[in-house]
């Protein structure tokens, strides 16, 4: 069973513990086996993957004023998982404007609120909003919640002081996020040695980053320093530091510049007849082989790769598409492609940072 699978039957679990406790909850409200049926049904739908049906029963139940704390929180829930940030972010609003919460209750809730401004990019009003209650603002999931916001804001040195406020209270650092916000930096610098120097101090905490490596190439690119570019990105090739295609597109960018097309050719079936682990070095030399019409030699590259020892799903998810492979495609279609090296979590898009356990630059494929 893969993480994902079992941090969706914990969630699932803990949202039925919460509807039960509602269900056995004494209830002021005038009609209360109407209002227990609805969240059986709601609970009900809930279950079946029905999240539609389930906010529109709960939605009804929470503005007919029949809804204790915890439907707000449920239909809160609801509506992030949906991607509706600012739609959870309006029901929290109106949960916490009731006056019965209990002092834990409204403290939890205050964090929840914090994170769905922070997801619908209303930033400032999240680290407001855990700065005027000041129960909360030094809970270390809110402190990250407030460090995430300025970081997103290009508020940098706000960022770090959380970040160095996270580390005083509990000791550990959030993973990546001196990188993060450093390439952040070089992203947004005014010029490209303001940009070098904040790559570089990204590279002294972690030369493994590969945001940092990508962007230190492609500096070098940009200042017409095409040979320290070719030098780097061959480095970042020897190192399988390629998290995708678009990697390998600014890798080649600087080959074409430098004229040496061949050389990156010839580098990726070294690494390729070395047993390079690194899926897109293999998948770049399919390519290398399709665009050239050596269709065989493309799909031999790819069978000899997910032939080798454990799990190569991105090269065979590949392999399926290209080459019509429904037996490799029917094995692979349900398996994810990459995963959290910090956390265990798993998914099929790259991200940046892992949306489990917010680690930057964490995600690898498998």
């Amino acid at each position: 069973m893969s993480y994902t699978e079992i941090a969706s039957i914990s969630t699932a679990i803990i949202i039925a513990v919460v509807f039960i406790f509602f269900l056995t909850r004494k209830n002021t409200v005038k009609q209360p086996k109407k209002t227990s049926i609805s969240v059986v049904n709601a609970l009900s739908a809930f279950f079946n993957g029905d999240d539609n049906t389930a906010i529109d029963i709960l939605k009804d139940i929470a503005f007919k004023g029949g809804a204790n704390p915890e439907i707000y929180l449920i239909l809160g829930f609801l509506f992030r998982r949906k991607g509706d940030f600012t739609r959870a972010a309006q029901i929290h609003e109106m949960m916490l404007g009731k006056n019965e919460l209990d002092k834990d209750f409204r403290n939890a809730l205050i964090g929840e609120l914090a994170e769905d401004y922070m997801l619908a990019g209303q930033y400032a009003k999240a680290v407001s909003l855990l700065q005027n209650e000041h129960q909360v603002m030094n809970n270390p999931d809110n402190i990250i919640i407030m460090a995430k916001s300025a970081l997103f804001s290009q508020s940098y040195d706000n960022a770090l002081q959380y970040h160095i406020k996270y580390n005083k209270i509990t000791g550990k650092y959030i993973p990546g996020f001196f990188e993060k916000c450093m390439v952040e930096k070089a992203v947004n610098a005014a010029n490209p040695q303001a940009s070098f120097k904040h790559i570089k101090s990204a590279l002294e905490k972690n030369r493994q980053c590969r945001p940092a490596r990508i962007i230190k190439g492609l500096l070098f690119l940009k200042t017409d320093k095409v040979q320290k570019a070719v030098d780097e990105f061959q480095q970042v090739i020897e190192e399988g530091l390629l998290r995708d295609m678009n990697d390998f597109k600014n890798v080649e960018k600087a080959y074409i510049a430098a004229g040496k097309e061949g050389d990156l050719t010839n580098l990726l079936r070294q690494q390729a007849s070395q047993g390079a682990l690194n899926p897109f070095i293999h998948i770049a030399l399919s390519e290398k082989y399709e665009y050239n019409n050596e269709k065989e030699s493309a799909k031999i590259i790819l069978e000899s790769y997910i032939e080798q020892p454990d799990s190569k799903i991105i090269a065979a998810k590949v392999l399926a598409e290209k080459f019509n492979n429904k037996f490799i495609g029917h094995i692979v279609k349900d398996t994810y492609s990459f995963k959290c090296r910090n956390c265990g979590f798993e998914t099929n898009q790259y991200k940046d940072d892992c949306p489990k356990c917010s680690a930057y630059d964490s995600i690898y494929p498998k």
